[in-house]
Parts: structure tokens; sequence; C-alpha cells
């Protein structure tokens, strides 16, 4: 007795595959809460600055960098952007925790800037202001470069 398939059932059947694949490629990435409590953390922390009291600015410091620490162990990988699905390591783009932790740098660097211009132009909450620009950017930008990297990982694939 033989299972013999047709052509047309083969191609079929790796259509399917082919589409379930992509469904898969299209849950990579960050949950939506994680680009939200970042960017509220990132203002918090220049409210924390413009109070100018030593110990707020630490303990903001330290437990925004504590919280950020264990949270993006966990979703910077991409492959849990939802508790229903993980992601196996392979189809992900590797890069991506390394992308998403270089623009976090670099936004830091930028809130820096900002908040040293807003300073010498004599803003009475520079360091409020200076986060408001990274912060939306985290919060528009963020999934869009999750998307992109995602995608990448779909030519790749």
């Amino acid at each position: 007795m033989t299972d013999e398939i047709s052509e047309a059932e083969a191609r079929l059947a790796l259509k399917v595959i082919a589409d379930r694949e992509q469904e898969v490629i299209a849950q990579i990435g960050i949950p939506a809460w994680y680009w939200c409590g970042l960017a509220a953390g990132w203002v918090a922390l220049g409210v924390a600055s413009d109070l100018g009291n030593a110990w707020v600015i630490s303990g903001a410091t330290l437990v925004f960098g504590a919280v950020h620490a264990a949270v993006a162990q966990r979703v910077l990988s991409g492959r849990r952007r939802s508790s229903s699905l993980t992601i196996r390591a392979d189809v992900v783009d590797r890069h991506l925790p390394i992308v998403l932790f270089a623009c976090i740098v670099a936004l830091g660097v930028i809130t820096v800037a900002l908040g040293f211009l807003a300073d010498a132009d004599g803003a009475r909450h520079a360091s409020t202001m200076a986060s408001i620009a990274p912060a939306v950017a985290i919060v528009c930008g963020g999934p869009g470069l999750v998307a992109f990297l995602a995608r990448r990982s779909a030519r790749r694939g």
C-alpha cells in the first residue's frame, strides 16, 4: 500500500508550511508594555534629575537600571512578544538584542546632549524636557525597528 501524493498536493503542503513559518516570524517582537515602560522610566529619570536631590536621582537611577536589567534579559531577545508563543532562537535575528542595546545607549547620549543644551538655554526643567524626545522615539520607533529586524530574519531564513 503506497501513499503517494500528487505534485499539486506537495506544492500545497509546502505552501502551508511556508505560510505557517511566516506567521511565526510575524510573532518576533518585543511586548508593547516594554516600550511604554521604558519611555515612562526615561521621563521619570528626567523628572528625578530635575528635583536636584542626589539621593532621589541615585535611587531612581538604580531602580530604573535594576528593573530594566531584569526585564531586558527576558524580552530583548525578541522571542517572547506574547505569552502564547516562544520562538526558537535560530528563527530570530541574533543581532536584535545588540541593535536594541546600541539604540538605548545612543538615546542616552542624545538625552544628555539635549539636557545640556536645554540647561545652557536656561530651561527650568532641562532634564525632563530632554527626556521627552527620546521617550517618544522609544514608543514610536522601537516597534518599527524590531519589525524591520524581523523582516530581515524572514529574508535570511
